[in-house]
């Protein structure tokens, strides 16, 4: 069984509060200018925390975000402060946990945008310790579950550490890999 796509879980979220609240962000005939669309999001949350679960009834992913917001005529969805985990499944690796000041995800895409303070922290399968990345931007997609950046990257497990410009990762396979200019500290 093929799992929803986190934007849809989101965007689904986002309009169910909306419906509940009745909070549409305007005064029935209210004109609205543009200016007034970049200052007022169309559906807001506070303190939000979504899970979705597999077929089985066990957790995927678990999504929590001080505010996610969605501007009128936009399908975007804007998050600060998010955290979002992501279990492995039938393996028995612990999952891995993706954290930053922001995110975006645009809409109709499966990319989910981190900028800010991206922290990335699991163990590999195989690992006897946990990983941890730490840059300023990471691109996400949530269907295949890899992960990548151009920037300048931190990876440190244990005492060991790497620093490198660009990641790739794939999460579902537990696998980094440095792209260029990659520095080494081992200390034993």
């Amino acid at each position: 069984m093929k799992y929803p796509l986190l934007a849809a879980l989101l965007a689904g979220a986002l309009v169910v509060l909306a419906f509940v609240l009745g909070r549409s962000g305007h005064a029935p005939g209210a004109t609205v200018t543009p200016a007034d669309e970049r200052l007022n999001p169309g559906y807001v949350a506070l303190d939000v925390s979504l899970q979705q679960t597999g077929s089985d009834g066990k957790p995927v992913y678990a999504l929590t975000a001080a505010r996610i917001a969605q501007l009128p005529g936009s399908d975007d969805i804007h998050a600060s402060q998010l955290q979002m985990h992501y279990e492995q499944p039938a393996q028995a690796a612990p999952g891995w946990t993706l954290s930053a000041r922001e995110g975006l995800m645009p809409g109709n895409s499966s990319r989910l945008h981190l900028q800010g303070d991206v922290l990335l922290r699991g163990k590999p399968l195989g690992s006897l310790v946990a990983t941890r990345v730490d840059t300023q931007q990471l691109d996400y997609d949530t269907r295949t579950q890899q992960v990548s950046t151009q920037l300048p990257v931190r990876i440190s497990w244990g005492r060991q550490q790497l620093d490198a410009l660009g990641l790739a990762a794939d999460l579902k396979q537990s696998q980094l890999q440095l792209q260029t200019k990659v520095h080494g500290r081992f200390k034993p």
